[in-house]
């Protein structure tokens, strides 16, 4: 039976029914085919030289239209993503909040804490880092600090490459409980992943050696002949440490969705360690909405990892934020501050605090609850009614033995 990719491919190619079966009977994959010239074709299956060319011309047309396909192949230049570029991938332009994080990301030397409310296009941002390193041939991995968000976020990457028809890039999972790899054979791959995932790898991973000088070298030096390297697998099992973890092979960018997180007096560890443990060449790009004092952030990690970084900030929210509480007579919201307009009337404008409310709501709490004068007479009833109902019951009671 004849490779259907391999026919489909031939017939796009124009050449006869009979080349079809002299190439299909040979069992060369569509890949190996692509790569023949024309006088190994002839070789190969006996086809005439025409029809060898015809192969050959169809083959380059194809592998020009997938290159033209895939957004990530090198573009010809210095290999940066650039705004048109992110604008025609996402489908709409980067605003400036995330304008300015491109021009952070851009550079593979830097890394990134991008700032913003909920809502206010971090994904973007992390889409941003994750084509860039794309660009430069890297993979990318995103972390998050739950499974739920990680499972979000790959359902979401995985449609999202999908829908644009980027076949060359495949999106992995790793959660502990769930792991689904990428195709095989992807070119571009991202790693989705909890925080501790990552963590885990890059404490078990091996460090690689310093290389050892030819033997030419040291012999010309007067020295003995280094031995030659071990490899990974005879280090590992000569030195007792874990094999090396491939998925952090070829790593350009890791997005820490939530650093905030770094904070957590039980688990902010984690963060602090993947930091630490990250090697200096790959890029951080760390996300965050509420994150104290991120300037002290930053400086912490340009130390703990050796590689100067910048802050990108934006202040305006999205997603409006009401803050207040329930009244307790009339079991109505009173807000006391608001990011956006207001709610009804009597609130104050956006970005204005009440204090007269947040004081009365406070004391409510402070106070005790005191019943109204009309619910203090309808307790006060019921308790006289029960009372009359026992009373009625032990007077039976006492009548029926006397009886």
């Amino acid at each position: 039976e004849l490779d259907a990719e391999v026919v489909a491919h031939l017939r796009r190619c124009g050449v006869s029914e009979a080349t079809e079966r002299l190439l299909g009977a040979c069992s060369v994959g569509l890949e190996a085919l692509t790569l023949c010239s024309a006088a190994e074709l002839v070789d190969l299956a006996g086809i005439s030289q025409d029809e060898a060319e015809k192969v050959v011309a169809g083959s380059s047309r194809a592998k020009a239209a997938a290159a033209a396909d895939d957004p990530f192949g090198d573009d010809g230049g210095d290999g940066t993503l650039k705004k048109d570029e992110v604008t025609t991938i996402m489908g709409y332009p980067p605003d400036g909040f995330q304008c300015g994080c491109l021009e952070v990301i851009v550079h593979p030397e830097l890394d990134l804490l991008a700032m913003a409310p909920t809502g206010s296009g971090k994904t973007a941002v992390a889409l941003m880092a994750i084509l860039q390193a794309f660009r430069r041939g890297k993979k990318a991995v995103y972390t998050s600090p739950i499974k739920a968000l990680s499972n979000q976020k790959y359902a979401e990457f995985k449609a999202w490459f999908s829908k644009r028809g980027m076949a060359s890039a495949g999106v992995a999972l790793l959660t502990g409980d769930i792991k689904i790899r990428s195709p095989p054979g992807v070119k571009h791959e991202l790693i989705i992943c909890t925080s501790e995932i990552l963590r885990n790898k890059l404490v078990k991973n091996p460090h690689e050696p310093p290389p050892q000088p030819p033997p030419a070298a040291a012999a010309a030096g007067g020295a003995e002949p280094a031995p030659p390297a071990k490899s990974t697998s005879e280090r590992s099992a000569s030195e007792g440490t874990s094999m090396r973890d491939l998925d952090l092979d070829n790593l350009g960018v890791v997005v820490s969705d939530e650093i905030h997180y770094i904070n957590d007096s039980e688990r902010g560890t984690v963060w602090e360690e993947t930091l630490i443990h990250l090697p200096p060449a790959v890029q951080m790009v760390a996300l965050s909405a509420t994150l104290h004092q991120p300037e002290h952030f930053l400086a912490w990690i340009g130390r703990a990892r050796g590689r100067p970084g910048k802050i990108v900030k934006r202040t305006d929210r999205h997603v409006p934020l009401h803050v207040g509480g329930v009244e307790r007579r009339g079991g109505q919201f009173l807000q006391f501050f608001g990011t956006h307009a207001p709610r009804k009337r009597g609130d104050a404008a956006a970005g204005a605090f009440q204090a007269e409310r947040y004081d009365m709501l406070c004391a409510e709490l402070q106070e005790p609850e005191r019943p109204s004068a009309a619910a203090s007479g309808a307790a006060a009833a019921a308790r006289f009614e029960r009372a009359n109902e026992k009373e009625a019951l032990r007077t039976e009671r006492q009548g029926g033995k006397g009886g």
